[in-house]
C-alpha cells in the first residue's frame, strides 16, 4: 500500500509538473511577437548581390560616336541584350543591381539607334557609372559612388545631350 501511495504521489507531482511547463509554454507565446521577432530577424541566411545584364560604363559610352558601324558598337559595348527582329534599328543595353536583402534596384537602360548600318544617336547614356564606381558600390563604398557622380557633373557642361 505504501508503493501505491509514492507512486501516486510521483503521478501527481509529474502532472503538476506538466501542466506548469504547459501553462509557461503558453504565457510566452505572447511573447513570441516582440522578443522572437527580433531575434529571428537578426539571424537571416545571407543574400547575394545581385548583377544582371549589360554593364556598360560611362568610359565605354563616351566611345560611342554617330556613323559607327554595328559591328564596331559591338566591339565598344559588347552584344546587345536585346536585338529585337520587330525593331531591327534598335539595340537595347539593360543592367540592374540590387543588393542583398534590399528591394532597391539600381537599373540602366542605354539604347542606340541606327539607320542601316550606321549609328544615328542613343540614349541613357547620361547617368552611367564608371567601372569603379559600379565595383565600389557593389562592395558598399558609398563615398566612392558619390565622388564620381559629383566629379561627372562637373566634366559635363549643361545642357549637353548624347542625341546628335
Amino acid at each position: 500500500m505504501l508503493k501505491d501511495s509514492n507512486r501516486y504521489a510521483a503521478y501527481r507531482a509529474g502532472r503538476l509538473f506538466s501542466s506548469i511547463c504547459g501553462i509557461l509554454l503558453l504565457a510566452n507565446c505572447s511573447l513570441y511577437n516582440t522578443v522572437t521577432r527580433r531575434a529571428v530577424q537578426s539571424v537571416t541566411p545571407y543574400r547575394i548581390t545581385v548583377v544582371q545584364g549589360n554593364f556598360v560604363s560611362s568610359e565605354a559610352a563616351a566611345q560611342l560616336k554617330a556613323g559607327m558601324t554595328r559591328e564596331q558598337a559591338r566591339s565598344v559595348l559588347g552584344t546587345p541584350l536585346l536585338a529585337d527582329m520587330f525593331h531591327a534599328n534598335r539595340w537595347d543595353y539593360l543592367f540592374y543591381f540590387r543588393r542583398g536583402e534590399t528591394q532597391v534596384v539600381r537599373q540602366r537602360h542605354l539604347t542606340l539607334y541606327f539607320d542601316q548600318d550606321q549609328l544615328t544617336h542613343w540614349s541613357g547614356a547620361e547617368d552611367l557609372p564608371t567601372e569603379y564606381e559600379l565595383i565600389a558600390e557593389i562592395d558598399g563604398d558609398k563615398r566612392a559612388n558619390t565622388r564620381g557622380r559629383q566629379r561627372r557633373a562637373a566634366k559635363r557642361p549643361s545642357g549637353q545631350s548624347h542625341i546628335e
